[in-house]
């Protein structure tokens, strides 16, 4: 099992899905802070049917549409998955602040709209946090809602490094 097995999983929770309804849930929620290749979420539900985690219906007709649903032994795969201990480091892979690591190998101006890119995408994601959390407050969902708020403190923290680099940058250009 891996980290999309767990995603697939969790997602059955919510109903049945198909793969392509799968990839909207991701993109609607977890896609915000767990990057993957969303092909993973037309493989791996057949895996899981294979290994008795998860049912699978195809229609009947048409393009033969698969929907798959979580099995016992799924939400007890699930459910065993979240009991264990997280102990491991975050991994920031933020492309960003590798070119500004290697700064010194850039035009002026280059970093300089680096910095002004990054604010402006940082302070649009957390924006759309701010939209989003009236969405996930009406389903009453507590847990979504504080990973909602983690990505928004977060967001809004890189937002501010990038704005006082850009604001450090006017007060002693490179």
């Amino acid at each position: 099992m891996n980290a999309t097995s767990y995603v697939v999983l969790g997602m059955l929770t919510y109903g049945p899905a198909t793969s392509y309804q799968l990839k909207q849930r991701v993109a609607g929620t977890i896609g915000n802070f767990w990057a993957f290749a969303h092909s993973q979420l037309y493989d791996e539900p057949a895996r899981l049917v294979a290994a008795g985690l998860v049912n699978q219906s195809v229609e009947q007709g048409g393009r033969r549409k698969r929907t798959y649903s979580i099995t016992d032994d799924g939400r007890k795969a699930l459910a065993d998955w979240l009991a264990e201990p997280t102990l491991e480091q975050t991994e920031v892979r933020d492309t960003g602040l590798l070119k500004l690591f290697f700064g010194t190998q850039a035009a002026p101006e280059d970093i300089r709209q680096l910095a002004r890119d990054r604010y402006e995408s940082h302070r649009a994601r957390a924006d759309g946090y701010d939209l989003q959390r009236a969405e996930i407050e009406a389903r009453a969902d507590r847990w979504q809602l504080k990973t909602l708020e983690l990505g928004l403190r977060y967001e809004r923290t890189v937002e501010r490094f990038w704005k006082d680099f850009l604001d450090e940058l006017d007060r002693d250009p490179p």
